[in-house]
């Protein structure tokens, strides 16, 4: 099996992609930066080195090597001028299913989010709802995966976490700090992706894909801070405060590198779990889902 992987080179696609190339499938990860592809040949990968910008290049490639299927996992988590979430989660999305069928690879499987909604405040969520409606109507054999809260090694969401409780005297929380994670291995999800390409059962399929345990987000602080010695002090900021605050500052001083965006507040107002039983999926693509204790015990350690 030949298979084209866009958003390979992140924190998931990287684990996804040296998964799917164990599998024994040849894999082909789209780059643009060129120190990156020369890091990527040098690790045994195949790099196409372009950009979705440029079609044309890309058709070209295509129509000299027959894939199989292509996997989809480009995101952004901030949206930017060049590089907005309508024109990453949507048109990107669009072109990749152009491409597809253009060249007749039947295979798409794609990364959605649990909390991918129309009804969502979130631009985010709501731009990769758009995508992933795009897929399930493209009359290709898709696969969807919507993951929880993904941990991992040098995962920046918990990077981060873990670097402000031990480097702050005070931990803030915005709003009550009860909304609901389910976190969800990055290893997990690299098998989910690499056995749907080899199950049918998989095909037209949405796959909510969460951890075995359920926090609050106030409950992963404290589990870290009982990992990580000694307790602070948590201060909650109302939401309503934060998000409006937020987005005083990015409309009127333009200020970069946030630690939060006002759209990611916007996120903390819904839960982010699974309500369907995951021993279906478990069994499929032979999970063995870690506990996030587990993972950030030995992970502090290091």
């Amino acid at each position: 099996m030949k298979v084209f992987i866009t958003g390979g080179t992140g924190f998931v696609g990287s684990i996804v992609a040296s998964e799917i190339k164990k599998s024994g499938a040849s894999v082909v990860l789209l780059e643009r930066n060129k120190k990156k592809a020369l890091n990527l040949k040098q690790e045994g990968f195949d790099v196409f080195e372009g950009s979705l910008e440029n079609i044309k290049p890309l058709n070209d490639f295509f129509s000299e090597n027959k894939f199989d299927a292509i996997i989809n996992l480009i995101g952004i988590i901030k949206s930017q001028p060049d590089f907005s979430f309508q024109k990453v989660h949507v048109e990107y999305v669009k072109i990749l299913l152009e491409l597809a069928k253009s060249h007749d690879i039947k295979r798409f499987v794609h990364m959605s989010v649990n909390g991918a909604s129309a009804e969502s405040e979130s631009v985010y969520d709501k731009s990769k709802y758009a995508g992933q409606k795009l897929v399930e109507y493209s009359g290709l054999d898709w696969t969807i995966f919507k993951p929880s809260l993904i941990f991992g090694d040098d995962a920046a969401f918990f990077d981060d976490l873990i670097k402000l409780i031990k480097g702050s005297l005070f931990v803030p929380i915005i709003g009550t700090g009860e909304d609901k994670f389910a976190p969800i291995d990055v290893m997990s999800i690299a098998k989910s992706f690499s056995g749907s390409l080899y199950s049918e059962a998989s095909y037209n399929k949405i796959y909510t894909i969460c951890g075995p345990d359920i926090y609050s987000f106030e409950g992963i602080i404290d589990l870290i801070m009982e990992i990580i010695p000694p307790k602070k002090i948590k201060i909650h900021a109302p939401i309503f405060i934060a998000e409006k605050g937020i987005e005083f500052i990015e409309k009127f001083f333009k200020v970069k590198g946030l630690p939060i965006t006002s759209d990611q507040i916007k996120m903390l107002k819904y839960d982010n779990i699974c309500e369907n039983d995951m021993k279906e999926i478990d069994d499929l693509f032979k999970l063995n889902r870690i506990h996030l204790k587990d993972w950030l015990v030995n992970y502090l350690e290091k």
